[in-house]
């Protein structure tokens, strides 16, 4: 079985550090990094292989292209899969729940 090639753009990266600074801030660093290291193990992993099990986002009818979801927790990955690379767009979660695409 082929892996998918995971991504995260510019936009994802500052999500992921935001949300990071904010669990140091709210968690402490030792749990902060724990997540964060569930977020690129686990999570990541998954989307390299079945990016596509993932329900459709309903910010995809907003921006008229296909964006998937996976939730982890109290957060929601949205991504795209073009060919055999997913996209990491943008991590919605406690840190910044209303942050637009």
């Amino acid at each position: 079985m082929k892996e998918f090639i995971v991504r995260v753009n510019d936009e994802g990266k500052r999500d992921l550090r935001s949300s990071y600074l904010w669990g140091v801030e709210n968690w402490k660093q030792d749990q902060a990094k724990q997540w964060l290291a569930e977020i690129e193990n686990k999570v990541f992993s998954r989307l390299s292989v079945i990016p596509l099990a993932f329900p459709i986002a309903p910010e995809s009818k907003e921006y008229g292209i296909e964006i998937r979801q996976l939730k982890f927790r109290r957060y929601r990955i949205l991504f795209t899969v073009k060919g055999m690379t997913v996209v990491v767009l943008r991590l919605r979660g406690p840190f910044n729940g209303k942050t637009k695409l």
